[in-house]
């Protein structure tokens, strides 16, 4: 992508401009809420994106937070400075971003302890972060109850499925990938109780999301072991699975965020949805207009904030029989008639690929699960496309 060129090669340039402007910035007045700026005749309003690594291209979330960043550029009145960072340069970019604007925008799990660290240093400073909870005062955080979601993707990857064995491969072997593990595990055993699952992490930190060769390689165990479909919550790791795919007849993918059934046609069955570009346009709109207040936002299938993608390029790899099924459990959890776990079920049959190697790191290691109590069955039988 031509803006991700962009973004990297200015990082450097951007973070020395904004140490320099410091003066005539603009700041929110207010701890709790923002100020309405006037647009007749006053300076535009100021927003920071702050990217955590390199993760715009992705073809995951800090791609779809991108494009509720842009739509926000075209059609809004305010003046939107965007960079990347990694691990090292958190902190100071975020400080840099607050010196420079009223409102501070940034996403992902990672991103919590540093908006945690800086956050108090400017109290008149809103910030938001995204996948993440932050009890601050000036704080915006969104949750996604995404355990809901691929609640969804496990549904239609248990009905789709021809085997009986499904997959999932995590990016980081970290709590908030769990909660996309857990809601996948219990939508496949709602739709087929005797379906076996096979779990595999690229890594035990965010690494885990830049490795598709790693990828490939636990996606091809799990294929070769069965498993039909396989659900990546891996960002470009998960283009390993794809590739994977590609070398065996009759196998999917369930992607994360964004629509790439164009990339891969008729092995991309579907993805989850997650409404961070409309929340982000949103933000931004509230502080612009003075309404943007702090606290923690949670947002699911009732907001319609999550769900699973249907788009012309996978409505005939998901037959109406299977998306009716898939229907009726979300009216369920909209309801509360279903409770879409946020840890995953013990009892789950299969074999976890842990992100460790054997010694000659050739071969993963795997090892049984434990054994326990599964999810109940909630109706349907697989899906004979």
């Amino acid at each position: 992508m031509n803006y991700l060129n962009i973004l990297k090669n200015a990082s450097v340039l951007v973070f020395g401009l904004l140490l320099i402007y410091i003066c005539g910035c603009q700041r929110v007045q207010d701890t709790i809420v923002s100020e309405p700026h006037d647009a007749m005749g006053a300076a535009p309003v100021s927003v920071s994106v702050v990217y955590p690594g390199d993760c715009l291209g992705d073809f995951a979330y800090c791609d779809v937070l991108y494009n509720g960043i842009q739509k926000a550029k075209t059609e809004l009145s305010v003046e939107i400075t965007e960079m990347e960072s990694n691990f090292e340069t958190w902190d100071m970019q975020l400080r840099a971003a607050a010196e420079h604007s009223g409102l501070v925008i940034t996403s992902g799990y990672q991103m919590r302890d540093p908006v945690l660290r800086v956050a108090p240093e400017f109290p008149e400073v809103m910030f938001v972060i995204f996948d993440a909870a932050v009890d601050l005062p000036n704080v915006v955080s969104f949750t996604h109850r995404v355990n809901e979601g691929t609640f969804l993707l496990g549904a239609i990857a248990g009905l789709k499925s021809k085997t009986g064995k499904v997959g999932y491969l995590g990016g980081a072997n970290v709590p908030l990938l769990h909660e996309f593990e857990a809601g996948y595990l219990a939508g496949v055993k709602a739709v087929n109780p005797e379906a076996e699952i096979m779990r595999g992490y690229v890594a035990d930190d965010q690494q885990g999301f830049y490795d598709p060769v790693k990828g490939q390689e636990i996606a091809t165990t799990q294929y070769e072991s069965g498993v039909d479909v396989i659900y990546a919550m891996a960002d470009q790791s998960g283009f390993g699975a794809i590739e994977a795919a590609k070398m065996a007849e009759g196998r999917y993918v369930i992607w994360n965020y964004i629509d790439i059934t164009d990339v891969a046609p008729g092995i991309v069955l579907t993805g989850l949805r997650v409404g961070i570009d409309a929340s982000a346009y949103s933000v931004i709109q509230e502080f612009a207009t003075g309404s943007l207040m702090a606290g923690v936002r949670s947002l699911g299938l009732a907001e319609d904030n999550v769900g699973y993608l249907l788009t012309e390029g996978n409505k005939g790899l998901l037959s109406d029989a299977l998306l009716e099924k898939v229907e009726a459990l979300k009216a369920s959890i909209i309801v509360g008639e279903i409770a879409a776990p946020m840890v995953p079920e013990t009892g789950i049959q299969g074999t976890v690929i842990p992100p460790t190697t054997s010694e000659d790191d050739d071969e993963m290691v795997t090892e049984p699960n434990v054994e326990g109590t599964i999810v109940a069955p909630v109706g349907g039988a697989p899906d004979t496309p």
